[in-house]
């Protein structure tokens, strides 16, 4: 199928039928026949599009877009599943191959989204203009961001990895209902501050030239593959250091110094903190008790659980409640 705009709304539509859905409320939920999850799509109101979409389809799904008149650029994160919470825990790790990623992209040039087949993958992707840019970075910063860097970023092959700072955002994003007084700005909060993220991330780079580990591009990739495994299940214990090399096809000493370089934690570290993030995602869904979101990131101890909670953000468990969607602490 083919996507003649840039607008994700439409895309939703056209989704559909493949889907075997009904749109409503600018939803869809996969049809059995054709595997599970779901997508749903909003224009806010600064006119920003955004499709938040997590499938696992028996066969892919690929819309191509292709050369447009209009100038929009497309921001797009996909990632496999961390874990799965709607089902019984998994009793160990499955190491297979992982996509994780941040791409920018833009509709002067053709582009391709897959929704692949047997392969869960949760995915937020939105279309912004330079009116969009220019007011989250100001004047000032605007050119320098529009002809320096993002040019380098769209033609370079360096897929960025997601990293701890996108994830806040995107778990609050990744819900098939999302209901609360102030949905669409409540969205359009989430989309610029993952803009803005991304960003920063930018001139985090621009900084580090010269500095960073040396790495080849299929390093990169392998080291996106070691945090995706990370990630994926809180439930069973991480994997050791010697996996982790294995898997990377690198040597530990190798392994530590390029994914602290890549990611700014070490391993462990990032770890620790992404299954503290995950905690709180899940206590907010006001779906799982304490008790049940420790055993979901690995804890059997609950106090255990509730002191590295506090550790982490600085209160624990039973002070967080979610009331409409929105995150609220008790004292």
């Amino acid at each position: 199928m083919q996507l003649e705009k840039p607008d994700f709304v439409e895309l939703l539509h056209l989704l559909a039928p493949d889907f075997k859905a009904k749109v409503t409320n600018n939803q869809v939920a996969v049809h059995a026949q054709v595997g599970k999850g779901y997508c749903w799509a909003e224009k806010l109101p600064s006119g920003i599009t955004v499709l938040v979409s997590d499938t696992c389809l028996r066969e892919s799904v690929v819309v191509e877009r292709p050369e447009g008149e209009e100038h929009f650029f497309t921001l797009q994160f996909n990632e496999e599943a961390a874990d799965e919470t709607d089902l019984a825990v998994k009793p160990k790790r499955n190491v297979e191959e992982f996509e994780s990623f941040v791409k920018l992209s833009h509709t002067l040039l053709p582009e391709t989204f897959i929704f692949p087949k047997t392969k869960r993958l949760r995915s937020v992707k939105f279309f912004f203009n330079k009116e969009h840019l220019s007011t989250l970075v100001g004047k000032q910063a605007f050119e320098e961001v529009l002809s320096q860097y993002f040019p380098v970023e769209m033609n370079s092959k360096n897929l960025e990895p997601i990293a701890t700072e996108y994830r806040v955002m995107l778990d609050d994003l990744w819900t098939d209902r999302m209901s609360q007084p102030l949905r669409l700005n409540y969205i359009q909060n989430r989309v610029l501050l993952l803009l803005e993220k991304y960003i920063v991330k930018l001139y985090e780079r621009r900084d580090l030239k010269g500095k960073k580990v040396k790495r080849s591009e299929d390093e990169t990739l392998r080291l996106m593959k070691v945090e995706a495994l990370l990630v994926k299940n809180f439930a069973v214990a991480p994997p050791t250091i010697d996996e982790l090399s294995r898997i990377s096809a690198m040597s530990p000493t190798k392994l530590k110094n390029d994914f602290k370089a890549l990611y700014r934690l070490p391993i462990y570290e990032y770890y620790q903190k992404n299954r503290m993030l995950k905690a709180k995602s899940l206590l907010v869904l006001a779906k799982y008790t304490i008790k049940e979101v420790g055993i979901m990131v690995g804890y059997s101890n609950l106090s255990h659980f509730a002191n590295t909670f506090k550790k982490e953000f600085g209160f624990l468990p039973s002070e967080i409640a979610a009331k409409d969607g929105v995150l609220v602490y008790s004292k």
